[in-house]
């Protein structure tokens, strides 16, 4: 695959989910795509789950907005890295009973996707729980152990 069609195919992604259009999103998957958050703990494995994925991300963040300021692509590999606007809802989960500030928040992000068929077969986004946490008003600790929670298990067990 050329690097420029990898890329149109990051940014095509990005503009749908720019519009939170989770159909729209659909259509520059593989069947077998598989997106991970490290942030947020997250593997979702085919269409089906990420539709679900990005329902939910979308109502708690209704506003989000991603986009590249550069990329690097080899046809096999690409990595694109950039920034990610959004303001977390009132109701959203990540917030752990607090109550997020309202404020738009604005952190780096890097993607890094694989490909199949001419479709995005693999997505990897990286960005910084914490900062999402810290501008949203919530705090850190408490998104933590709302991703984590079987981690505090861990460490109190231990």
């Amino acid at each position: 695959m050329e690097p420029q069609d990898m890329y149109r195919l990051a940014q095509d992604l990005g503009e749908a989910k720019n519009r939170q259009n989770v159909y729209d999103a659909l259509k520059f998957m593989h069947e077998d795509m598989v997106l991970e958050s490290p942030a947020w703990g997250l593997v979702a494995r085919g269409k089906t789950e990420n539709a679900a994925v990005l329902e939910a991300f979308f109502n708690d963040y209704p506003d989000y907005h991603v986009s590249f300021d550069n990329y690097v692509a080899d046809g096999s590999h690409f990595i694109g890295w950039g920034t990610v606007q959004m303001t977390m809802a009132a109701h959203a989960h990540d917030a752990g009973g607090q109550r997020p500030n309202g404020r738009r928040i604005t952190l780096p992000v890097t993607i890094r996707m694989g490909f199949k068929d001419g479709l995005i077969a693999h997505e990897v986004f990286n960005c910084d729980l914490m900062q999402i946490a810290l501008q949203s008003g919530i705090t850190p600790n408490t998104i933590a152990n709302a991703v984590f929670p079987m981690q505090k298990e861990a460490d109190h067990a231990a």
